[in-house]
């Protein structure tokens, strides 16, 4: 009885028929080289794999795959292929790519649109503000112009301010400090008073600190109008007001 050949560990099992075949590159070959000197069981493999390769040359021509099993094969592939795999998205007909198509140009198209129009809206906000700055400086050089006290009660008796007036261009700034921020849903609402009559002038903005300024540029000129008045509205819209006043001052 023949005894086993002795086997070293960590055997290069998946490099032996590559060696029998002659096709390993010369890293592998050299690995194998110097396992094989050292491991008969790997010798006996390679032995019997150089055999088997010998018989190769002896094996039959390639004989063509008959159609029943093409069909069976290719009928198997088909149900194998993933439905929502790319290449089954893209062999869609090309009226669904077009269409496909057609809708991200225009959800990118319709992106660009609203980026533009905010740009534009920021460009027109800063061309405003940018007057209005060059206006209260004007104003404010102005040594014709009035200077009018502004003192809070009610709600907000702890605020101050003034108003500056100038008949010349028919404009005046307002000026408040201490004002308390008002409720959400609430704001301040100046309004220029003439008899009974109050005409709204603007919303008064005013930030953390208190502090408010409102530039008007009436289309009527302010000499007609009695006084101003600031009152604390819920409806920022209305055209009379309903709210507490918070200020007022003649303009005469």
């Amino acid at each position: 009885m023949t005894e086993p050949a002795p086997q070293v560990a960590n055997c290069p099992d998946d490099l032996l028929p590559g060696y029998a075949l002659g096709v390993l590159d010369p890293e592998e070959l050299e690995v194998v080289e110097h396992h094989l000197a050292r491991c008969a069981r790997c010798r006996a493999v390679t032995a019997e794999l150089r055999s088997t390769a010998q018989l190769l040359a002896f094996a039959p021509a390639p004989q063509p795959v008959p159609a029943r099993a093409r069909r069976r094969l290719r009928a198997e592939l088909h149900l194998r292929q993933p439905a929502s795999s790319l290449v089954a998205w893209l062999r869609r007909p090309a009226w669904l790519l077009a269409t496909a198509a057609t809708v991200l140009a225009a959800f990118f198209g319709w992106q660009l649109l609203q980026q533009q129009q905010v740009a534009q809206q920021r460009a027109q906000l800063a061309s405003q503000a940018d007057s209005q700055r060059r206006a209260v400086v004007q104003l404010l050089a102005q040594r014709d112009g009035l200077l009018i006290r502004l003192q809070g009660h009610g709600a907000a008796r702890d605020a101050h301010g003034a108003i500056i007036l100038d008949p010349s261009s028919n404009t005046a700034l307002i000026a408040v400090e201490g004002l308390p921020r008002p409720a959400p849903g609430q704001a301040y609402v100046v309004w220029l008073v003439r008899g009974e009559d109050y005409r709204q002038a603007g919303i008064l903005p005013i930030d953390e600190h208190g502090h408010a300024e409102l530039f008007l540029s009436p289309r009527e000129p302010l000499r007609l109008y009695d006084a101003l008045a600031i009152t604390l509205e819920t409806n920022a819209q209305a055209t009379s007001p309903n709210g507490q006043p918070v200020a007022v001052a003649s303009l005469n």
